[in-house]
Protein backbone atom coordinates (compact mmCIF):
# COMPACT_ATOMS: atom_id res chain seq x y z
CA UNK A 1 0.00 0.00 0.00
CA UNK A 2 3.01 2.61 0.70
CA UNK A 3 4.53 1.99 -2.35
CA UNK A 4 1.61 2.49 -4.91
CA UNK A 5 0.80 5.86 -2.73
CA UNK A 6 4.96 6.94 -2.78
CA UNK A 7 4.36 6.32 -6.45
CA UNK A 8 1.27 8.36 -6.84
CA UNK A 9 2.73 11.31 -4.82
CA UNK A 10 5.76 11.39 -6.50
CA UNK A 11 3.84 11.87 -9.88
CA UNK A 12 2.96 15.23 -8.59
CA UNK A 13 6.64 16.35 -9.09
CA UNK A 14 8.71 17.20 -12.07
CA UNK A 15 10.33 14.11 -14.39
CA UNK A 16 13.79 15.10 -15.52
CA UNK A 17 13.83 16.81 -18.78
CA UNK A 18 15.83 14.64 -21.65
CA UNK A 19 16.74 18.20 -23.56
CA UNK A 20 19.77 20.45 -21.84
CA UNK A 21 20.08 24.39 -21.67
CA UNK A 22 20.85 24.50 -25.58
CA UNK A 23 17.64 23.20 -26.65
CA UNK A 24 16.04 25.64 -23.74
CA UNK A 25 18.20 28.67 -25.16
CA UNK A 26 16.88 27.84 -29.15
CA UNK A 27 13.50 27.62 -28.16
CA UNK A 28 13.13 30.58 -26.36
CA UNK A 29 14.72 32.77 -29.42
CA UNK A 30 12.49 31.08 -31.93
CA UNK A 31 9.47 32.22 -30.07
CA UNK A 32 11.10 35.59 -29.66
CA UNK A 33 11.93 36.04 -33.36
CA UNK A 34 8.00 35.12 -34.69
CA UNK A 35 6.15 36.79 -31.40
CA UNK A 36 7.03 39.76 -31.89
CA UNK A 37 6.31 40.32 -35.54
CA UNK A 38 3.14 38.40 -35.41
CA UNK A 39 1.92 41.12 -32.37
CA UNK A 40 3.18 44.02 -34.35
CA UNK A 41 1.68 43.69 -37.58
CA UNK A 42 -1.22 42.27 -36.21
CA UNK A 43 -1.99 45.91 -34.55
CA UNK A 44 -1.41 47.71 -37.46
CA UNK A 45 -3.62 45.26 -39.96
CA UNK A 46 -6.03 43.89 -37.26
CA UNK A 47 -6.05 46.53 -35.02
CA UNK A 48 -5.66 46.61 -30.48
CA UNK A 49 -8.53 44.65 -29.60
CA UNK A 50 -8.49 41.08 -32.32
CA UNK A 51 -4.90 41.32 -32.09
CA UNK A 52 -4.95 41.03 -28.18
CA UNK A 53 -7.55 38.59 -28.01
CA UNK A 54 -6.22 36.31 -30.26
CA UNK A 55 -2.32 36.44 -29.40
CA UNK A 56 -2.65 34.58 -26.38
CA UNK A 57 -3.09 31.04 -28.04
CA UNK A 58 -1.09 32.36 -30.98
CA UNK A 59 1.59 32.37 -28.49
CA UNK A 60 0.99 28.91 -27.26
CA UNK A 61 1.21 27.45 -30.61
CA UNK A 62 4.44 29.32 -30.74
CA UNK A 63 6.13 27.19 -27.95
CA UNK A 64 4.34 24.23 -29.65
CA UNK A 65 6.33 24.74 -32.96
CA UNK A 66 9.47 25.39 -31.56
CA UNK A 67 10.19 23.72 -28.10
CA UNK A 68 8.05 20.22 -29.07
CA UNK A 69 8.62 20.38 -33.48
CA UNK A 70 8.28 17.01 -33.39
CA UNK A 71 4.85 16.53 -31.82
CA UNK A 72 1.68 15.91 -33.52
CA UNK A 73 0.63 19.12 -31.93
CA UNK A 74 3.15 20.88 -34.50
CA UNK A 75 2.54 19.69 -37.61
CA UNK A 76 1.50 22.43 -40.51
CA UNK A 77 -1.84 20.80 -41.12
CA UNK A 78 -2.55 20.26 -36.72
CA UNK A 79 -1.90 24.40 -36.50
CA UNK A 80 -3.72 25.19 -40.09
CA UNK A 81 -6.34 23.38 -40.02
CA UNK A 82 -7.15 23.51 -36.27
CA UNK A 83 -6.86 26.58 -35.99
CA UNK A 84 -9.69 27.93 -38.86
CA UNK A 85 -11.67 24.93 -38.20
CA UNK A 86 -11.76 25.50 -34.17
CA UNK A 87 -12.36 29.41 -34.76
CA UNK A 88 -15.61 28.39 -37.55
CA UNK A 89 -17.17 26.27 -34.44
CA UNK A 90 -16.57 29.49 -32.66
CA UNK A 91 -17.72 32.09 -34.41
CA UNK A 92 -20.96 29.76 -35.28
CA UNK A 93 -21.98 28.88 -31.48
CA UNK A 94 -21.24 32.43 -31.03
CA UNK A 95 -23.38 33.80 -33.98
CA UNK A 96 -26.45 31.46 -32.11
CA UNK A 97 -29.27 32.14 -29.16
CA UNK A 98 -27.27 30.31 -26.94
CA UNK A 99 -26.20 31.77 -23.82
CA UNK A 100 -22.16 32.69 -23.35
CA UNK A 101 -21.26 30.36 -21.44
CA UNK A 102 -23.29 27.45 -23.11
CA UNK A 103 -21.79 28.61 -26.31
CA UNK A 104 -17.95 28.63 -24.88
CA UNK A 105 -18.01 25.42 -23.53
CA UNK A 106 -19.81 23.79 -26.30
CA UNK A 107 -17.54 25.45 -28.65
CA UNK A 108 -14.32 23.79 -27.18
CA UNK A 109 -16.29 20.25 -26.46
CA UNK A 110 -16.66 20.23 -30.43
CA UNK A 111 -13.21 21.75 -31.26
CA UNK A 112 -11.87 19.00 -29.53
CA UNK A 113 -14.20 16.23 -31.40
CA UNK A 114 -13.58 17.97 -34.58
CA UNK A 115 -9.35 18.20 -34.59
CA UNK A 116 -9.58 14.10 -33.79
CA UNK A 117 -11.76 13.29 -36.50
CA UNK A 118 -9.91 15.43 -38.77
CA UNK A 119 -6.56 14.91 -37.58
CA UNK A 120 -5.40 18.28 -36.95
CA UNK A 121 -5.21 18.09 -32.87
CA UNK A 122 -3.78 21.34 -31.66
CA UNK A 123 -4.80 22.48 -28.28
CA UNK A 124 -4.87 26.06 -28.71
CA UNK A 125 -7.12 25.69 -31.14
CA UNK A 126 -9.16 25.20 -28.61
CA UNK A 127 -8.81 28.53 -26.79
CA UNK A 128 -9.32 29.69 -30.33
CA UNK A 129 -12.65 28.58 -30.39
CA UNK A 130 -13.87 29.73 -26.96
CA UNK A 131 -12.60 33.80 -27.96
CA UNK A 132 -14.98 33.32 -30.73
CA UNK A 133 -17.79 32.12 -29.11
CA UNK A 134 -17.69 34.22 -26.10
CA UNK A 135 -16.88 37.22 -28.44
CA UNK A 136 -16.00 41.24 -27.37
CA UNK A 137 -15.08 44.30 -28.69
CA UNK A 138 -13.99 43.71 -32.40
CA UNK A 139 -14.31 40.33 -32.50
CA UNK A 140 -18.33 39.89 -32.45
CA UNK A 141 -18.23 42.52 -35.54
CA UNK A 142 -15.68 40.22 -37.14
CA UNK A 143 -17.70 37.41 -37.57
CA UNK A 144 -16.08 34.68 -40.04
CA UNK A 145 -14.17 37.67 -40.51
CA UNK A 146 -11.99 36.73 -37.65
CA UNK A 147 -10.91 33.87 -39.84
CA UNK A 148 -8.53 36.30 -41.50
CA UNK A 149 -5.89 37.27 -38.54
CA UNK A 150 -6.03 33.58 -37.31
CA UNK A 151 -4.85 32.40 -40.72
CA UNK A 152 -2.37 35.19 -40.66
CA UNK A 153 -1.12 34.35 -37.82
CA UNK A 154 -0.97 30.69 -38.43
CA UNK A 155 0.62 30.90 -41.62
CA UNK A 156 3.55 33.46 -40.01
CA UNK A 157 4.03 30.71 -37.31
CA UNK A 158 4.38 27.94 -40.12
CA UNK A 159 6.75 29.91 -42.59
CA UNK A 160 8.91 30.42 -39.19
CA UNK A 161 8.99 26.99 -38.07
CA UNK A 162 10.18 25.99 -41.37
CA UNK A 163 12.83 28.50 -41.62
CA UNK A 164 14.25 28.38 -37.77
CA UNK A 165 13.77 24.86 -36.87
CA UNK A 166 15.60 23.29 -40.27
CA UNK A 167 18.14 25.96 -40.09
CA UNK A 168 18.59 25.05 -36.38
CA UNK A 169 19.00 21.33 -37.54
CA UNK A 170 15.47 20.03 -36.41
CA UNK A 171 13.85 18.69 -39.40
CA UNK A 172 10.38 20.07 -40.07
CA UNK A 173 7.46 19.36 -40.99
CA UNK A 174 8.45 15.80 -39.30
CA UNK A 175 9.28 13.50 -42.12
CA UNK A 176 7.11 10.27 -42.47
CA UNK A 177 9.29 7.09 -42.54
CA UNK A 178 9.14 5.34 -45.94
CA UNK A 179 5.85 2.71 -46.27
CA UNK A 180 7.18 -0.69 -45.66
CA UNK A 181 5.75 -3.95 -45.09
CA UNK A 182 7.80 -4.33 -41.86
CA UNK A 183 9.55 -1.95 -40.18
CA UNK A 184 12.80 -3.27 -38.62
CA UNK A 185 13.56 -2.36 -34.92
CA UNK A 186 17.32 -4.27 -34.53
CA UNK A 187 18.94 -1.52 -36.37
CA UNK A 188 22.54 -3.88 -35.63
CA UNK A 189 21.73 -7.11 -36.28
CA UNK A 190 20.44 -6.23 -39.85
CA UNK A 191 17.07 -5.91 -41.09
CA UNK A 192 16.18 -9.75 -41.89
CA UNK A 193 16.48 -10.01 -37.55
CA UNK A 194 13.36 -8.26 -36.72
CA UNK A 195 12.56 -7.95 -32.85
CA UNK A 196 8.76 -5.75 -33.49
CA UNK A 197 7.17 -5.29 -36.62
CA UNK A 198 4.74 -2.48 -37.83
CA UNK A 199 1.96 -4.61 -36.95
CA UNK A 200 3.54 -4.70 -33.14
CA UNK A 201 3.41 -1.41 -32.53
CA UNK A 202 0.43 -0.58 -33.93
CA UNK A 203 -1.05 -2.88 -31.37
CA UNK A 204 1.11 -1.39 -28.48
CA UNK A 205 -0.88 1.71 -29.06
CA UNK A 206 -4.26 0.16 -29.18
CA UNK A 207 -3.55 -0.99 -26.08
CA UNK A 208 -2.09 2.04 -24.33
CA UNK A 209 -5.81 3.22 -25.08
CA UNK A 210 -4.68 6.70 -24.74
CA UNK A 211 -2.99 9.97 -26.92
CA UNK A 212 0.40 9.97 -27.17
CA UNK A 213 2.11 13.23 -28.32
CA UNK A 214 4.54 11.32 -30.52
CA UNK A 215 4.50 10.35 -34.14
CA UNK A 216 4.02 6.77 -34.84
CA UNK A 217 7.53 6.99 -37.04
CA UNK A 218 9.10 8.94 -33.87
CA UNK A 219 7.74 6.17 -31.74
CA UNK A 220 9.93 3.44 -34.27
CA UNK A 221 12.74 5.30 -34.24
CA UNK A 222 13.04 5.28 -30.16
CA UNK A 223 12.32 1.54 -29.70
CA UNK A 224 15.34 1.17 -32.74
CA UNK A 225 17.60 3.61 -30.88
CA UNK A 226 17.07 1.84 -27.65
CA UNK A 227 17.67 -1.37 -29.00
CA UNK A 228 20.92 -0.43 -30.30
CA UNK A 229 22.22 1.04 -27.39
CA UNK A 230 21.22 -2.23 -25.72
CA UNK A 231 22.81 -4.50 -28.20
CA UNK A 232 25.99 -2.16 -27.89
CA UNK A 233 26.54 -2.76 -24.03
CA UNK A 234 25.43 -6.39 -24.22
CA UNK A 235 28.19 -7.20 -26.65
CA UNK A 236 30.49 -5.00 -24.73
CA UNK A 237 33.40 -3.37 -25.89
CA UNK A 238 35.09 -5.48 -28.52
CA UNK A 239 36.44 -2.86 -31.33
CA UNK A 240 36.71 -2.83 -35.19
CA UNK A 241 40.46 -2.54 -33.91
CA UNK A 242 40.69 -5.83 -32.11
CA UNK A 243 39.40 -7.80 -34.72
CA UNK A 244 40.29 -5.87 -37.79
CA UNK A 245 43.23 -7.90 -40.39
CA UNK A 246 46.18 -5.99 -40.04
CA UNK A 247 47.78 -7.54 -43.42
CA UNK A 248 46.51 -5.28 -46.39
CA UNK A 249 46.41 -5.71 -50.20
CA UNK A 250 45.68 -3.30 -51.92
CA UNK A 251 46.37 -1.42 -55.63
CA UNK A 252 46.75 2.50 -56.43
CA UNK A 253 43.62 3.76 -58.82
CA UNK A 254 46.04 4.37 -61.64
CA UNK A 255 46.91 0.66 -61.55
CA UNK A 256 46.25 -1.64 -64.42
CA UNK A 257 42.98 -3.67 -63.98
CA UNK A 258 45.61 -6.77 -64.51
CA UNK A 259 47.40 -5.95 -61.89
CA UNK A 260 44.30 -5.85 -59.77
CA UNK A 261 43.03 -9.21 -60.92
CA UNK A 262 46.58 -11.10 -60.21
CA UNK A 263 46.41 -9.54 -56.61
CA UNK A 264 42.63 -11.11 -56.07
CA UNK A 265 43.25 -14.46 -57.41
CA UNK A 266 46.38 -14.42 -55.54
CA UNK A 267 45.06 -13.92 -52.35
CA UNK A 268 41.77 -15.18 -53.01
CA UNK A 269 39.91 -12.14 -52.07
CA UNK A 270 36.20 -11.06 -52.42
CA UNK A 271 37.12 -7.13 -52.72
CA UNK A 272 40.37 -5.16 -53.15
CA UNK A 273 40.94 -1.77 -51.39
CA UNK A 274 42.06 1.59 -53.78
CA UNK A 275 44.79 3.48 -52.14
CA UNK A 276 46.20 6.82 -53.15
CA UNK A 277 50.48 4.89 -53.30
CA UNK A 278 51.31 8.58 -51.64
CA UNK A 279 48.79 9.80 -48.90
CA UNK A 280 47.81 5.59 -48.16
CA UNK A 281 44.07 7.25 -48.27
CA UNK A 282 41.66 5.20 -49.29
CA UNK A 283 40.00 6.35 -52.03
CA UNK A 284 37.72 3.17 -53.09
CA UNK A 285 36.94 -0.79 -53.24
CA UNK A 286 37.19 -2.93 -56.22
CA UNK A 287 34.74 -6.07 -56.20
CA UNK A 288 35.18 -9.50 -57.80
CA UNK A 289 31.90 -8.63 -59.69
CA UNK A 290 33.68 -5.64 -61.08
CA UNK A 291 36.34 -7.27 -62.39
CA UNK A 292 34.68 -9.89 -64.18
CA UNK A 293 32.43 -7.10 -65.77
CA UNK A 294 35.37 -5.64 -67.49
CA UNK A 295 37.25 -8.22 -68.56
CA UNK A 296 37.52 -8.85 -72.37
CA UNK A 297 35.64 -12.32 -73.30
CA UNK A 298 37.38 -14.71 -75.73
CA UNK A 299 36.21 -17.18 -78.03
CA UNK A 300 37.63 -19.90 -76.55
CA UNK A 301 36.85 -21.44 -72.94
CA UNK A 302 36.67 -19.20 -70.34
CA UNK A 303 40.05 -19.63 -67.80
CA UNK A 304 40.01 -17.51 -64.48
CA UNK A 305 43.81 -17.73 -64.91
CA UNK A 306 43.98 -16.09 -67.92
CA UNK A 307 41.57 -13.60 -68.31
CA UNK A 308 42.41 -10.04 -70.10
CA UNK A 309 41.47 -6.67 -69.90
CA UNK A 310 41.53 -3.46 -71.80
CA UNK A 311 45.01 -2.21 -72.26
CA UNK A 312 44.20 1.23 -71.09
CA UNK A 313 41.71 0.51 -68.45
CA UNK A 314 42.49 1.49 -64.80
CA UNK A 315 41.18 0.58 -61.49
CA UNK A 316 39.99 4.39 -60.75
CA UNK A 317 37.68 3.99 -64.05
CA UNK A 318 35.66 1.43 -61.97
CA UNK A 319 36.28 1.20 -58.67
CA UNK A 320 33.15 2.34 -56.22
CA UNK A 321 33.37 5.76 -54.31
CA UNK A 322 33.02 6.57 -51.96
CA UNK A 323 33.72 3.92 -49.88
CA UNK A 324 31.32 2.79 -46.40
CA UNK A 325 34.28 2.57 -43.99
CA UNK A 326 34.47 2.67 -40.41
CA UNK A 327 36.75 3.61 -37.44
CA UNK A 328 39.38 1.43 -35.33
CA UNK A 329 36.68 2.55 -32.12
CA UNK A 330 33.49 1.21 -34.03
CA UNK A 331 31.74 -1.31 -31.53
CA UNK A 332 30.78 -4.64 -32.51
CA UNK A 333 27.47 -3.96 -32.84
CA UNK A 334 28.17 -1.20 -35.42
CA UNK A 335 30.16 -3.76 -37.66
CA UNK A 336 27.34 -6.29 -37.12
CA UNK A 337 24.71 -3.66 -38.79
CA UNK A 338 27.05 -2.61 -41.91
CA UNK A 339 28.11 -6.16 -42.44
CA UNK A 340 24.77 -7.51 -42.28
CA UNK A 341 22.09 -4.78 -43.87
CA UNK A 342 24.13 -3.79 -46.63
CA UNK A 343 25.62 -7.55 -47.02
CA UNK A 344 29.11 -6.28 -47.46
CA UNK A 345 31.93 -9.04 -47.70
CA UNK A 346 34.74 -6.73 -46.05
CA UNK A 347 34.65 -3.40 -44.49
CA UNK A 348 37.69 -0.99 -44.33
CA UNK A 349 38.87 0.21 -41.66
CA UNK A 350 40.51 4.03 -41.68
CA UNK A 351 42.39 6.20 -39.15
CA UNK A 352 41.52 10.17 -38.38
CA UNK A 353 43.23 11.18 -41.61
CA UNK A 354 41.19 8.16 -43.98
CA UNK A 355 43.86 6.17 -44.38
CA UNK A 356 43.47 2.60 -44.47
CA UNK A 357 44.46 0.60 -41.49
CA UNK A 358 42.70 -2.50 -41.43
CA UNK A 359 39.84 -4.78 -43.12
CA UNK A 360 36.95 -6.70 -41.33
CA UNK A 361 35.64 -9.28 -43.17
CA UNK A 362 32.41 -11.70 -42.26
CA UNK A 363 35.15 -14.43 -40.33
CA UNK A 364 36.61 -11.22 -38.47
CA UNK A 365 33.15 -10.62 -37.43
CA UNK A 366 32.17 -13.80 -36.48
CA UNK A 367 35.64 -14.68 -34.42
CA UNK A 368 34.51 -11.30 -32.93
CA UNK A 369 31.27 -12.03 -31.57
CA UNK A 370 32.83 -15.49 -30.73
CA UNK A 371 35.60 -13.72 -28.58
CA UNK A 372 33.10 -11.47 -27.21
CA UNK A 373 30.31 -14.47 -26.25
CA UNK A 374 33.36 -16.23 -24.24
CA UNK A 375 34.44 -12.94 -22.34
CA UNK A 376 30.98 -13.28 -21.65
CA UNK A 377 31.49 -16.67 -19.81
CA UNK A 378 34.28 -16.19 -18.05
CA UNK A 379 33.03 -13.51 -16.54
Amino acid sequence: MQDPLNNWLRSFFPVPLSVGPKEWLRAVIGVGLVVLPMVSVGLWLFGGPVTLHIVAPAGASAVILFSASSSPFAQPWSVFGGNLIAVTIGVALGASALPTVAAAVLAVCLAIACLFLLRCMHPPSCALAMVAAIGGPGISELGYGLLLPVAFNSLLLIAAALVYNNLTRHPYPKPRAASSGEQSGSVPLGEEHMSFTSDDVDRALEDFGEYVDVTRDDLVELIKRTETHAIRRSMGTVAAADIMCRELHWVDPAARMRQAWDVVRRHRLHSLAVVEAGSGKLVGILTLTDLLQHFEPSPSRLNLRRLTFGREMRVGGIMSAPVVSVHEDAQLADLVHLLADRRMSCLPVVDAEQRLVGMITQSDLVAGLYQNWMKRLSD
